[in-house]
């Protein structure tokens, strides 16, 4: 590309501005628009301009019709679109920084706000009292040995339940389920007492990683006053802040490991079933943090192979080529119905396979999917993985005894 066809159409005024402090947005100058971009989006649909329209746009410094759009806010920020840029253009942090610059025009959208509302008065997406963390534990039924197990100032491992698994009731039974089954098997794990949010809700919010420091340094700092070797995740998108975008904010290598809970059971061993178990066709949907951004697709699907009796039948969209469940990058604050849409969408790849469950290991996923199976009345079952195995161990005992 010569000087005088930058001169005569383009205008990267714009474009430098989008990419100061922001590595990779730059790259955005090279986009040949193959529209690569538009046939990956699962929420192109919902945009009044495909995203190659908004680059080519941003190309020919358009900023106000880019920016008055809004369509940056229907990005689920899934990242497929980055998979597969042949330029290798970050295009769902460019997204987000086109967040940014709204906010920084003073625009504003109400859930969004609503959020960071609440993330100000209590640390967490839904404004609940910070000790309503918790609550989840009181439908365990715990010893008082084993709930001062889960409180106990040091252990070897710590569980980051993540403000949707703690707060949603729809979803409360993973982080229900990932206790009793750690217990069960006597890992050394604990709870992090005053554990914030993650931070995630802020950056898609448009406001920047800058905002999130002192979730990053609350956070881990109370993991390493455990002397933990092991952090435990079940959501994807908390665990793509620790292991992406924590390091370059604390500044030096953590004491402990970053894992999501299927790659920790994986390295614990198998469960040991005793039965046959009941041939159960299932299916799994990776969530895009852990799939595409983490490419951690294989551990989920060892442990569904340790399970007796499943007739596993893969998407026609899977592992790092898997669709959204339309519930990431606070895109459904912005557009529900086109959240729900996605979903129904994604659902459908499932249904496809003549699966009897729907199995996915976040608690964001597991709350689409389930959403768009009961709107559209289906019959498949959708539950995460860890609520799916302990409910097969539960029967694996009771066949034992009979």
């Amino acid at each position: 590309m010569n000087d005088t066809v930058n001169g005569n159409y383009f205008h990267f005024d714009f474009l430098n501005d989008l990419a100061a402090g922001k590595d990779g947005n730059e790259k955005l100058k090279t986009c040949i628009q193959c529209g690569s971009c538009t046939g990956s989006c699962v929420a192109a649909s919902g945009m009044s301009a495909t995203p190659r329209q908004l680059w080519r746009s941003a190309q020919m410094g358009m900023e106000s019709e880019v920016i008055d759009s809004m369509n940056f806010w229907n990005c689920t920020t899934c990242g497929l679109c980055d998979r597969r840029c042949p330029r290798g253009i970050p295009l769902s942090q460019i997204m987000l920084s086109l967040r940014e610059k709204y906010e920084e025009n003073g625009g504003g959208i109400a859930g969004v706000s609503q959020t960071m509302d609440n993330l100000r008065k209590s640390r967490n997406i839904t404004g609940d009292e910070p000790q309503n963390r918790f609550l989840w534990l009181d439908n365990l039924l715990l010893s008082d040995q084993d709930r001062e197990k889960l409180t106990r100032e040091k252990s070897d491992a710590v569980f980051f339940t993540g403000c949707v698994g703690a707060l949603f009731p729809q979803v409360g039974g993973i982080p229900q389920s990932l206790t009793k089954l750690l217990l069960k098997l006597g890992a050394d794990f604990s709870l992090l007492g005053e554990e914030w949010c993650c931070g995630y809700p802020i950056m898609a919010g448009g406001k920047g990683d800058s905002q999130i420091e002192e979730y990053v340094r609350h956070n881990i700092s109370g993991i390493e006053s455990k002397a933990a070797t092991k952090l435990i995740l079940t959501c994807p998108t908390c665990y793509y802040m620790f292991a992406k975008v924590y390091p370059k904010i604390w500044g030096k290598d953590y004491s402990f490991k970053v894992m999501h809970y299927t790659e920790y059971l994986e390295e614990l061993g198998g469960i040991g079933f005793k039965g046959p178990g009941k041939e159960t066709a299932v299916t799994y949907h990776d969530p895009c943090d852990l799939g595409r951004k983490l490419h951690i697709t294989d551990s989920p699907r060892n442990l569904l192979k340790g399970i007796p009796g499943l007739d596993f039948r893969e998407m026609r969209f899977s592992g790092e080529e898997s669709k959204c469940c339309g519930g990431g990058g606070n895109m459904e604050m912005a557009n529900a119905d086109l959240s729900l849409e996605i979903a129904t969408q994604r659902l459908n790849d499932a249904l496809a396979t003549d699966a009897e469950y729907l199995l996915s290991s976040c608690q964001q996923c597991k709350r689409t999917l389930q959403n768009a199976a009961r709107k559209s009345r289906s019959r498949i079952k959708v539950m995460d993985i860890i609520e799916f195995m302990l409910a097969r161990i539960k029967e694996d005992e009771k066949e034992a005894v009979e």
